[in-house]
């Protein structure tokens, strides 16, 4: 019904079954968590997101655009943390306002790497699970029909709400609708024309696709799969792999070990 995320390609994270790379994008999340206050030690796990990233086989397009827009959030989040923690630690850069110490510039970093390996993970995840099987993962792992069916659905309408807001936007301004002009208050008032045809699109949809889940008899009785993922060998190294890997990363982090 829906490929939203998902993008069709032969490579490794496409050929793991879909819980593997659940378990591997829960993993990533506990070690980043592990190594907030410590940027050093989230680099590890850093590099192994942008390696899944690049055996994923999304391509350099969607991977320079994480890189870009991770570099503009180091940047804000180096300002946030340097300042709260600008009393501790050695003085390393110091601009009018601005002082940057070892103290706070680690922390920035495990803060940055907190926010930014975890969406890594996940947009490999969803970008390698076709939602078919990504509906088959959550009710594996016992998450509610209903429930599960609405996280699926939401996420696949997404990239056709963006598509959707985007030609509204075009079609607005071929009207005159300047946006990036006037005060604050007078450019969400001229977001007002956008957001009435946005809604009303969506409650089209929403409205069609009710239609066709009904027709189906969505809700009623237990669902059966055609095609369910298999575990594989490929899978069991995988996870192994991973748990130690991640849980030696989180074991540092949380001071258990030294490295």
């Amino acid at each position: 019904m829906f490929t939203g995320l998902y993008i069709e390609r032969k490579s490794f994270m496409h050929g793991l079954d879909p819980r593997s790379k659940l378990i591997w994008s829960m993993l990533v999340l506990a070690a980043s968590i592990a190594t907030q206050f410590n940027g050093i030690k989230g680099i590890p796990v850093f590099i192994s997101t942008l390696m899944a990233l690049s055996l994923s086989g999304l391509g350099t397009g969607v991977a320079l655009l994480l890189i870009f827009n991770s570099l503009i959030f180091f940047l804000v989040s180096t300002i946030i943390w340097a300042g709260i923690y600008s009393s501790q630690g050695t003085v390393l850069l110091e601009l009018g306002w601005l002082r940057v110490t070892d103290v706070g510039l680690l922390v920035a970093l495990g803060k940055f790497f907190l926010i930014v390996n975890p969406i890594i993970a996940f947009v490999v995840f969803f970008a390698s699970t076709k939602p078919y099987h990504l509906m088959w993962t959550l009710e594996k792992i016992k998450v509610p029909h209903k429930l599960a069916l609405t996280f699926v659905i939401a996420l696949s309408l997404l990239p056709s709400m963006v598509r959707v807001a985007g030609d509204v936007i075009d079609a607005q301004r071929a009207r005159g609708l300047s946006l990036d002009k006037g005060s604050l208050v007078e450019r969400i008032r001229k977001h007002i024309p956008i957001i009435v045809p946005l809604f009303s699109k969506m409650l089209t949809d929403v409205w069609d696709l009710s239609l066709v889940l009904a027709t189906r008899a969505v809700g009623y009785g237990k669902r059966t799969y055609v095609l369910e993922s298999n575990w594989k060998s490929s899978d069991t190294i995988f996870i192994l792999v991973s748990l130690v890997f991640y849980g030696v990363i989180t074991a540092w982090g949380m001071g258990l070990i030294q490295l």
